[in-house]
């Protein structure tokens, strides 16, 4: 199969429309005539795909073949077009084949690639292996992407999460963290974020989020007497408040950052002048 940069094609597709329509066309209005000239551009027929239109001419290879085209533009840093993409997420059980590239590829590119095919398919298949990204030692753009997108099936692996979680490096247990505040009410759940959220009093707005996301209202005498501190900042404030109102709670006492740096550069307070309300 050949490797063709297709987006590179398309523009000079535009480039030959913008050519054709000088003086006839404003420049906004062609911006919005792309998605348009996306889709005339995918049934035309190219002599670079064999006199084949961008819309079929990836139709006729396996699932096998597409990928290995994949990993190819990926290792000769061509673009990556929607319409391979597209095909790929066309053949049927293409999930397994990812699967077992996943076991054993080392291109950080290409692992996302694939990874975003599978969640672009609804596939399931690596979730397991998602949370081995997250636990073993892989590159921080994996394990970030296997995070969010174990984040949608996260009732699939709490189970595996909990039995690991313990012995797991306390720099990967926020990406755990993260997970298992999407899950359905378990006291293990509710138990772990707690923890973490008091044990992490230098990163206040990320684990009160994961409060907030978990929706458990027993949480709001930790964030309460949290945000009474009188050591936290305006930033970790309006997480917590944000925190307890998601949780059907309301804080009501006064606090002052007009001199809070976060609270100067969001508001427009000076020392000494306050342009906005600064007591909650």
């Amino acid at each position: 199969m050949k490797i063709v940069d297709i987006d590179k094609l398309f523009d000079k597709y535009i480039e030959k429309y913008v050519y054709e329509n000088i003086g006839k066309i404003k420049p906004e209005e062609i911006e919005n005539q792309i998605p348009k000239l996306y889709e005339e551009f995918g049934n035309k027929e190219i002599k670079e795909l064999d006199d084949k239109t961008p819309n079929t001419y990836y139709k006729s290879f396996t699932g096998k073949e597409l990928l290995d085209c994949l990993k190819s533009h990926v290792e000769q840093n061509v673009s990556v077009s929607d319409f391979l993409c597209e095909a790929m997420i066309a053949k049927e059980d293409i999930d397994k084949d990812i699967y077992e590239l996943l076991l054993k590829e080392n291109s950080e590119e290409y692992v996302l690639y694939l990874m975003n095919i599978l969640n672009d398919i609804g596939s399931k298949i690596a979730i397991k292996r998602y949370l081995e990204f997250i636990i073993w030692d892989y590159s921080e753009p994996i394990r970030e992407l296997a995070t969010e997108l174990l984040c949608g099936f996260a009732e699939d692996v709490k189970e595996e999460i909990l039995s690991q979680f313990k012995d797991t490096d306390e720099n990967k247990k926020v990406n755990l963290t993260e997970i298992l505040s999407h899950t359905k009410k378990d006291d293990r759940v509710y138990n772990i974020l707690i923890e973490e959220f008091v044990k992490n009093s230098d990163n206040i707005p990320l684990y009160a989020g994961y409060l907030a996301s978990y929706g458990d209202e027993r949480a709001l005498p930790f964030l309460e007497a949290t945000i009474e501190g009188d050591k936290i900042n305006y930033a970790d404030f309006e997480e917590l408040r944000f925190a307890i109102e998601a949780l059907g709670g309301e804080y009501k006492g006064k606090r002052d950052f007009t001199n809070d740096s976060t609270y100067k550069k969001i508001k427009g307070a000076k020392p000494g002048r306050v342009l906005y309300e600064p007591y909650y």
